[in-house]
């Protein structure tokens, strides 16, 4: 409840809840791969906060509400917590990583947009939440929506992969997303 409250705060301060997110605001905050390898690591955190705004801004609350709601309630504050946070830390750290490895084997336009690109939003923690939520489903299922998940955020991540959409960001986001839900899944195998 808490984070759902400093995310609409935050959408407020950055106007984010009534259009784009305040591009000041989206320098400041927002982290890139480049950033991080530079030290400016709190942008991991700092970026949590806000997002790219407009319908986004709503979906995000919502989805936050609804994934991170889901994991606390199941399993109380603190897993959905470490869920959040730890998912969304490995999966910049693995994202920066595998960007870094693929340019220093050939550096393409994408490459460098990835490695640039300023992104914003909770999506990935949330994402995490998504997959631990799936994969401790008591449901027959729950396997095949987790293939249908990931085959729908393949396409998603391609087309962005093709267009760059917003420059690249929409690449980056949904970079995040198809990291971020596996390894919320592997999450519910860690232990507790």
């Amino acid at each position: 409840m808490t984070m759902l409250i400093i995310l609409i705060g935050a959408g407020i301060y950055g106007r984010s809840h009534v259009g784009l997110l305040n591009e000041n605001v989206h320098r400041t905050a927002g982290y890139s791969m480049r950033l991080m390898i530079e030290g400016q690591v709190h942008r991991a955190f700092t970026s949590l906060f806000f997002t790219a705004g407009g319908w986004r801004f709503y979906s995000s609350i919502v989805m936050f509400a609804v994934a991170v709601g889901y994991v606390e309630g199941c399993f109380g504050p603190l897993r959905a917590i470490a869920t959040f946070f730890a998912v969304h830390l490995a999966t910049l750290a693995v994202m920066t990583i595998g960007v870094m490895v693929a340019s220093v084997i050939s550096e393409t336009h994408r490459g460098n947009l990835l490695w640039c690109v300023q992104d914003v939003g909770p999506s990935a923690g949330y994402y995490g939440c998504v997959g631990l939520a799936f994969a401790t489903m008591a449901s027959q299922m729950r396997w095949p929506l987790v293939v249908a998940i990931i085959v729908v955020l393949c396409l998603r991540a391609t087309w962005s992969f093709i267009h760059l959409p917003e420059d690249g960001r929409m690449l980056s986001a949904d970079l995040a997303h198809l990291i971020a839900f596996p390894l919320g899944i592997a999450s519910a195998y860690a232990p507790s």
